[in-house]
């Protein structure tokens, strides 16, 4: 209370501005995986809570998953020498020849992946891993990791060129791990976002039983973009998020309309934010002409 009493002026400045900033958009209300931005009842929810269960992903960063965000090359490999031990088995890494491969998480998977003949890199002495992954790409290292079965039916797509990759989609439409992108197209060249990648694998493992959902975690990573476009700087809204995370958009909305007044709790956070350093004296007086 005495933080209050000691900086009315410049709360109820930042209260206003931070309030409006959260009109520019709502971040969405996830509950499931343990992840802010994975919404109940999608078709990959129950993919990334079981890959979450079995230690094949951590997400982004604490509370966000990225769905919609494309998946690396380095990234597939990790997911895949995850889920080789997730599935009972003890993956034998060996040293790769890819020169380009430098982030430690990856040196085991990609000397893994190497070693058992499920890619053979970009080229001889690169594996590309921040290159974002194709679901072409994908479905071929699928298909060689499950030991390059034969005999499935064609594919239907006729999207599908690439020689390399007709055995692959077509056991991978078989096996009912994607129906494509339509009836007949599959989408080879696009790139696999992280939500595809996870329906993909958990497909493929088809695991038994209900998945125990992890308890849900806020995600901050729409919020920090609505701050950002509002007018805060980068710094200043991964700074604010923590302090606002917990308060309904509509509210905030309200409480800027002038319909309800702010309760005590939105009033002790903005001072937390103003008294945290996220938004310094210098900067209150831009940010309040926003709303005038």
């Amino acid at each position: 209370m005495q933080k209050i009493l000691h900086c009315p002026i410049r709360a109820t400045a930042a209260l206003a501005t931070l309030a409006i900033l959260f009109t520019v958009a709502a971040p969405p209300a996830g509950a499931a995986s343990g992840f802010g931005d994975v919404d109940e009842d999608t078709f990959y929810t129950e993919a990334v809570s079981w890959l979450v269960s079995e230690d094949i992903t951590v997400g982004v960063e604490p509370g966000c998953f990225g769905p919609s965000e494309a998946v690396s090359r380095g990234q597939i490999a990790a997911f895949l020498f995850r889920l080789d031990k997730a599935l009972g088995h003890e993956p034998q890494s060996a040293p790769h020849p890819f020169d380009d491969v430098i982030q430690s998480y990856q040196q085991e998977p990609v000397g893994w992946l190497a070693a058992a003949g499920v890619t053979t890199g970009t080229s001889r002495t690169t594996f590309s891993p921040e290159t974002p992954i194709s679901r072409g790409d994908l479905a071929t290292m699928l298909w060689r990791y499950a030991g390059q079965p034969s005999g499935s039916p064609q594919h239907p797509f006729t999207d599908v060129t690439r020689g390399y990759q007709q055995d692959a989609i077509s056991w991978l439409a078989a096996e009912k791990i994607s129906k494509g992108t339509t009836s007949s197209t599959f989408s080879p060249a696009r790139t696999l976002t992280r939500a595809e990648a996870a329906t993909f694998i958990w497909r493929f493992a088809a695991p038994d039983g209900a998945v125990e959902v992890p308890e849900e975690t806020n995600c901050r990573r729409p919020l920090r973009a609505s701050l950002v476009a509002g007018g805060l700087t980068t710094a200043e809204a991964v700074c604010a998020a923590p302090f606002l995370e917990d308060f309904e958009i509509h509210y905030l909305e309200s409480v800027v309309r002038g319909d309800v007044s702010a309760d005590l709790s939105l009033l002790v956070a903005v001072v937390e934010v103003v008294n945290a350093g996220c938004i310094i004296d210098a900067r209150l007086p831009v940010l309040v002409s926003l709303l005038t």
